[in-house]
């Protein structure tokens, strides 16, 4: 045990490492400045706010979106939607009308009348009937009537978010296949 503490301390045990050489005159700052300049940025990934109380549904639109490359995150009320909404700034804002606690109208105006929400997309997905007014209407990009095709809401967010959508074949289905995509 002594001799290995002897040893660590002992500069002449361990050789002195050799740093590259730099093309420049090899300060600091400046091979701070060849390392940023050689590393590429990577480009910032699309943030979608997902505010649904259902968990089975709200999980599956979560695991959706992040497949495909968003950025996304869950709200389950929303009080917690508007707190996510400011701290993260989403680019696309998916709202069930349906929640606990605060009426997703209620929610709507409030992120419409919220500086940081204000120009975010927002698409209502709903399994109820909507009785929306003209000026409820006019704050909402889009609505989806659950149950609802994957491959056509997946296409819905695109367009939202202003990314190209992808060809969806028409699908037929049998009258006893009516709640296929239903929960």
């Amino acid at each position: 045990m002594r001799s290995r503490a002897k040893r660590s301390n002992n500069n002449n045990l361990r050789p002195e490492r050799q740093r590259p050489s730099s093309p420049t005159n090899g300060t600091s700052t400046d091979r701070m400045l060849e390392a940023k300049g050689s590393q590429t940025a990577a480009p910032r990934r699309k943030c979608v706010l997902v505010v649904e109380d259902n968990a089975t549904i709200g999980g599956l639109l979560v695991a959706l979106l992040r497949e495909e490359g968003y950025r996304s995150l869950r709200a389950w009320d929303g009080g917690e939607a508007m707190k996510m909404a400011r701290d993260r700034r989403p680019d696309l804002i998916v709202l069930d009308l349906s929640l606990p606690y605060r009426d997703g109208l209620e929610v709507l105006y409030e992120l419409r009348g919220n500086e940081d929400t204000r120009d975010a997309p927002i698409v209502v997905v709903s399994g109820n009937i909507l009785q929306l007014t003209p000026e409820d209407r006019a704050l909402i990009t889009e609505t989806v009537a659950k149950p609802f095709d994957i491959d056509k809401l997946m296409n819905v967010f695109r367009r939202a978010l202003g990314d190209p959508e992808q060809d969806v074949p028409e699908r037929e289905y049998e009258p006893h296949d009516t709640h296929l995509n239903s929960w």
